[in-house]
């Protein structure tokens, strides 16, 4: 089995394996991302759940623009040094027509229902989710 045929087996409805599979080929300068390896597959299926419930609830879409981030990439990229993107459990979402306080707000709302545990944080254009094990949010709200 490749990565792609294991996210198809989780029958998201808003999100195509394919959003996943291209963050591999996603580059920074000279420093190429790669796809997670194998024994961080499933750590990935809690927040895709979160990603995919917050979009069927909004009901407008979202465009994942970073997802697994190999360390080498993750340097280049200015990430955080223990980044949960490392670790498979995060995603960073942009909604459409700019509707970025909504998509923060509904996984707030979400989290504080018990939903999941994790981080979320807000930018300028875009919202991280992670399914980390504990809260944490971050940004301007």
């Amino acid at each position: 089995m490749n990565y792609r045929d294991f996210l198809y087996g989780l029958s998201l409805r808003h999100f195509h394996p394919l959003e996943l599979t291209s963050q591999g080929e996603r580059k920074r300068g000279n420093v190429q991302n790669s796809l997670p390896p194998e024994g961080k597959w499933r750590a990935i299926v809690p927040t895709l759940w979160i990603a995919d419930m917050a979009r069927e609830r909004l009901g407008f879409s979202l465009k994942i623009t970073s997802a697994y981030r190999s360390p080498d990439y993750n340097k280049a990229v200015g990430g955080a040094i223990r980044s949960q993107h490392l670790a498979n459990t995060a995603l960073d979402l942009i909604p459409s027509k700019g509707r970025v306080k909504e998509l923060y707000d509904q996984l707030i709302a979400m989290r504080q229902g018990g939903a999941f545990r994790g981080g979320v944080g807000i930018y300028s254009s875009f919202v991280h989710v992670d399914t980390r094990g504990k809260n944490a949010t971050w940004g301007k709200r």
